[in-house]
């Protein structure tokens, strides 16, 4: 009977262990995506990756459609 309260309690902490590890890898990867400099569309005001938008004359845009879309509005 000793023993099988052992094993039952290994088997608790291994099953704690294995949930930390696998919500840490998660919580890693969502502050990495996070971590990514955001600008704003000009023209329909969504938020995109930096290194993903157009850029005029400072100005940034999600797609090329916006942009020009944009350009021949101003």
């Amino acid at each position: 009977m000793f023993r099988n309260l052992i094993l039952l309690i290994a088997i608790i902490v291994a099953a704690w262990l294995i949930r930390r590890l696998i919500s840490q890898t998660k919580t890693s990867h969502t502050k990495t995506i996070d971590s990514k400099d955001m600008v704003q569309c000009e023209h329909c005001k969504i938020y995109v990756p930096r290194e993903d938008a157009m850029n005029l004359n400072d100005k940034f845009f999600c797609s090329q459609q916006h942009l020009e879309d944009w350009n021949q509005q101003h």
